[in-house]
């Protein structure tokens, strides 16, 4: 274990609620940042650019666009597998307070605990520097870097990698193998690979406090109180028996210990007999440290989100119950739920975003023209309000005087209201769009008329052919 010696005595807990209650909220934050068969983030046109291009929504085309984008980065997350990080990433923000996530070039995610790790923040919390030392085997380097060490291959190296913010779209990067610089210091444009993650930061702190932090005074109170209850349960549960010294029979003693359960024995028993067992009689005490047990669980449940789970297990979840998990935890988590999605799902989803267009792997997209919103807090209901906002414009619609409703239709750019409402629902492509439309729209046009040519010139010839000759 780190910072520990096999000289040390590990200190020994009482119960096991502190680690179910930290995994309980880690999966529900998972939960809440990867939903499992939807997308956590939309992808919009920047308000730079509509405000340029002077309109004030995208067409459709651009916004099936963007859908697509959306679908191609979650089959990359997927791919690689970023919930098992994010889980773990979330653990050491509830337990310790911080963790550096480091993006690598292929998007995999590396993750550094507290203890491998420095950083540097602005008043506003804006991370400035990271330094991280990782601990590898001599014989684990590649072989580039094996000739810059002189230890034995079962011996310890450390890899200090050093990241620098220099301005917005620029950052420095220096790696040194123990005390041999190996990557000198140099200047990368783009988004800095590497963030360090908080789950409270106070305002001119570099680090930040941990869930566990501020109920540590109810986990150590829980704690005590379960020891107690543990070692009275104990005591209770000792069975004593006392035999007088000048007892009658020598091998009184002898008998009492080999008797089974349920045996007669001849003796002198009672209270002033030579035999007398011993009772352990504090039940109150037992009963009071029960009761305060189970008040300090009540209180540190709230606190864990340690409820019955109301998003089911099921391919179709209702937004009733979204919406009620949610809520649940932005009341017992205040911002802080809303904090970490931007910090930490933001910042992955702009490097992830920036990676695929180097790799080609996303349309192109040109920097500045989209913004990626984190649908975090009850945000993650965006788009089944779209939906909602769809059904409710029909219903309008609908309700129109029937004298009216033709008209009504005419003023309305229907590919524009069902694109977003399509793209939400993960069918961008299910949607014509205008030019497709006009295309098909002329084509019927054109066999109408040559369907109504073709009846002009068959009336006189059927009249000719009806006529005797």
């Amino acid at each position: 274990m780190p910072g520990q010696t096999p000289a040390n005595a590990l200190p020994q807990t009482h119960t096991s609620f502190g680690y179910r209650g930290a995994t309980n909220l880690a999966s529900k934050l998972m939960m809440a940042f990867l939903p499992p068969g939807d997308s956590a983030f939309d992808i919009n046109v920047s308000v730079g650019l509509l405000m340029r291009e002077g309109v004030l929504s995208p067409p459709p085309d651009i916004i099936k666009g963007l859908a697509q984008c959306e679908q191609l980065m979650n089959t990359k997350i997927e791919a690689l597998s970023w919930r098992r990080s994010t889980f773990t990433s979330l653990l050491h923000c509830i337990v310790a307070g911080n963790v550096v996530e480091y993006i690598q070039p292929d998007g995999k995610l590396k993750l550094y605990r507290l203890d491998q790790f420095v950083c540097v923040r602005d008043f506003t919390g804006k991370v400035l520097e990271i330094v991280t030392a990782e601990k590898l085997k001599a014989r684990g380097l590649s072989q580039d870097l094996r000739t810059r060490t002189a230890k034995k291959e079962d011996e310890d190296v450390i890899l200090y990698t050093r990241f620098e913010y220099i301005r917005e779209g620029f950052y420095a990067v220096q790696q040194d193998l123990d005390d041999v610089t190996i990557m000198p210091h140099k200047v990368h444009q783009g988004i800095m690979p590497a963030n360090a993650i908080a789950w409270e930061l106070v305002p001119g702190e570099t680090y930040g406090r941990s869930h566990v932090e501020a109920n540590y005074a109810d986990l150590l109170a829980l704690d005590k109180t379960s020891q107690h209850l543990l070692e009275s349960g104990a005591i209770a549960a000792r069975n004593l028996i006392f035999v007088k010294p000048n007892a009658a029979g020598g091998n009184l003693r002898k008998r009492i210990a080999e008797a089974r359960n349920g045996a007669v024995l001849s003796g002198n028993g009672g209270q002033n007999g030579d035999i007398q067992p011993f009772q352990f009689n504090n039940a109150n005490a037992m009963q009071s440290l029960n009761v305060e047990k189970q008040d300090l669980k009540r209180d540190l449940s709230v606190a864990f989100l340690l409820t019955n789970d109301l998003r089911r297990d099921a391919e179709r979840v209702t937004a009733y119950e979204l919406e009620m998990l949610v809520t649940e935890i932005e009341q017992s988590l205040g911002g802080v739920y809303s904090y970490l999605g931007p910090e930490m799902m933001g910042w992955r989803l702009e490097k992830l975003m920036a990676i695929m267009k180097s790799r080609k792997e996303l349309p192109p997209i040109g920097d500045g023209d989209t913004e990626i919103t984190v649908t975090t807090g009850l945000a993650a209901l965006g788009k089944d309000a779209k939906i909602k906002r769809v059904r409710s414009f029909f219903s309008l619609l609908n309700e129109t005087p029937q004298a009216f409703q033709e008209e009504a239709a005419g003023y309305v750019k229907f590919d524009t209201i069902l694109t977003p409402a399509a793209a939400a629902l993960g069918f961008p492509q299910s949607i014509k769009s205008s030019d497709e439309v006009a295309k098909e729209q002329a084509q019927r046009q054109q066999a109408e008329m040559v369907s109504q040519m073709a009846q002009r010139a068959a009336g006189p010839m059927a009249s000719a052919a009806m006529q005797p000759a």
